[in-house]
Parts: structure tokens; C-alpha cells; sequence
């Protein structure tokens, strides 16, 4: 059964584990005496809204607080965010799993990070370090590992009907990000393509999208998505945003997520001032 057109609610689940156990990192050596700092876990998970028979959907939360000045600013932004020593953001990307051909795989994802990239207005840049076999994405791990990575695994035991989660790991009370990744849903009812049209920006389906039985997703359409939350760019849920590249729902078959617009370019310039290009 077609699971329809099912709005994908790109659910911003804070899992914020602000954990009654500090996450044990090595103390600064020369204050021992100050302890560990501690870590916390964000995770934002694309879930359906309504879902095929059989397949129970996730439950949403209220996510981290974000920081909407303004009642038309198209973004939301919690003020967590990569220190400016750790620009450029290196990641790696893991093809273990992948239901599609590795090449296609790897010029979506690095397509994604790279339109945020190129964003003249702020200085946030990338560095991709290829892939490996060695690094997986931290699905259920209780503290990071340093290594931010964009993998495929099968969500259905952890995340019911998730597209895909990223996980942003980052130091309490300084809201500096120290490891951030990606998990893609590799499970059957998805069928994921990375679409090489013709290149317009503005093409905003997938073709013959509703011609099969599976829900169609595209590489480079939610990968673009989570790059965002790799900024920790919240999810938007006001429909006067319903064309940002950081709404939280998705179709489909969508492409419209692989360019960025206004408010998407407005909170990338907001948390990483000034251009370098």
C-alpha cells in the first residue's frame, strides 16, 4: 500500500538528553580539580505525519528553544553552533547499507553541504573528507566520538517511519557543537533516488513520483534539510515559511528542499557573520 503522500514531519525531536550522568571527557590538565564538562545530545528526526498500515508513526517533541526574534523571520536558530576553530566542519560519509549506488549517494550528500557553502553572506564552510568503513553515525551511543559522519541504517527499531535523524552533540552551557551526524533510513518502504535532471533549482518533484508503491525521496532534497540542523537551524512549522528549506514537513517525491531561500540564508548569516567570499 502507497504511503501516500504522507507529510513528512521533520519533527524536531529535542531529545535534548541533558543527562543526570555527565558524559566523561578528558579535564583540562592544567584545572583537574574543575571535573569533566559534560555533553548535550540533540537529535531531529524526520517522521511521517500519517503513515501506512502497520507502521506506527514517532511521536513529536517541542524541540530546543529557538531564538525567533521577530515574528517574520523566516528561521529559528538556538543559538548552539560550531566554534570558528572547527570551521571548516570536516565530515565523512559511510556507504555501509546504502539501497542506492554509492557515486549518486556521495554527489548528493556533498551537493548538500556545498549550498550551504556558498552562501556569500556568511563564512560556515565544509570540508569533505571521503568515505570510509571505519567511522559509522552514533545512533545510540552516549557520548561522541569527534567524528561527524553521514551514514545509512535501518531506523525502523529506534525511529518508526524516520526519513532520517541528525544527531548534534554539543558542550553544556558554552553551546559549542563538538560532533554532529547523519543517519539515513536504509528501510524498505523507502525508495531513495538521487535525481539527476537538469539541474534547475526550482524543479520541484521527483518524476512519475506517484507512479510506484514506495515513498520516494530524494538524496540531495533531505540532505540539504539536514545540513541545516547541522548549523542547529531549527525546524519551521508557520506555513508562511512552507517554502524554506528548514519547513518541517517535506512530500513525497519533493526536490523543492535542494535550494535555499530567504529565511534559510538569513539564519546561516545570523550564526556565522560576515562573507569570506
Amino acid at each position: 500500500m502507497k504511503m501516500g503522500k504522507l507529510i513528512i514531519a521533520s519533527f524536531l525531536v529535542a531529545i535534548l538528553f541533558i543527562s543526570t550522568i555527565p558524559i566523561a571527557a578528558a579535564p583540562p590538565a592544567e584545572s583537574p580539580a574543575k571535573g569533566p564538562p559534560a555533553f548535550e545530545k540533540t537529535v531531529f528526526i524526520h517522521y511521517g505525519q500519517d503513515v501506512a498500515s502497520g507502521k506506527p508513526s514517532g511521536t513529536p517533541g517541542n524541540g530546543p528553544p529557538g531564538n525567533k526574534e521577530k515574528d517574520d523571520e523566516l528561521y529559528s536558530y538556538s543559538r548552539v553552533h560550531w566554534a570558528d576553530g572547527d570551521i571548516p566542519v570536516s565530515y565523512w560519509i559511510n556507504m555501509t547499507g546504502s539501497p542506492i549506488d554509492s557515486i549518486a549517494v556521495e554527489e548528493g550528500i556533498t551537493a548538500s553541504f556545498q549550498i550551504w557553502e556558498d552562501d556569500s553572506g556568511s563564512y560556515i564552510d565544509f570540508t569533505y573528507e571521503g568515505t570510509t568503513i571505519e567511522y559509522f553515525p552514533g545512533i545510540d551511543v552516549d557520548q561522541p566520538d569527534g567524528v561527524n559522519v553521514v551514514g545509512w541504517a535501518d531506523l525502523s527499531a529506534q525511529y518508526p517511519d524516520a526519513i532520517g535523524i541528525t544527531i548534534v552533540w554539543s558542550l553544556r552551557g558554552r553551546r559549542l557543537i563538538v560532533d554532529c551526524d547523519t543517519v539515513l533510513n536504509s528501510a524498505s518502504y523507502f525508495a531513495w533516488t538521487q535525481y539527476e535532471g537538469a539541474g534547475d533549482p526550482n524543479e520541484t518533484w521527483l518524476p512519475g513520483y506517484n507512479d510506484d508503491t514506495f515513498f520516494d525521496v530524494d538524496v540531495q532534497n533531505i540532505m540539504t534539510h539536514e545540513a541545516g540542523h547541522w548549523l542547529m537551524l531549527n525546524d519551521l512549522y508557520d506555513d508562511t515559511a512552507s517554502e524554506q528549506t528548514m519547513f518541517g514537513y517535506a512530500l513525497d517525491g519533493e526536490l523543492k528542499s535542494r535550494s535555499l531561500e530567504t529565511g534559510d540564508t538569513d539564519g546561516v548569516r545570523k550564526i556565522y557573520v560576515g562573507a569570506t567570499k
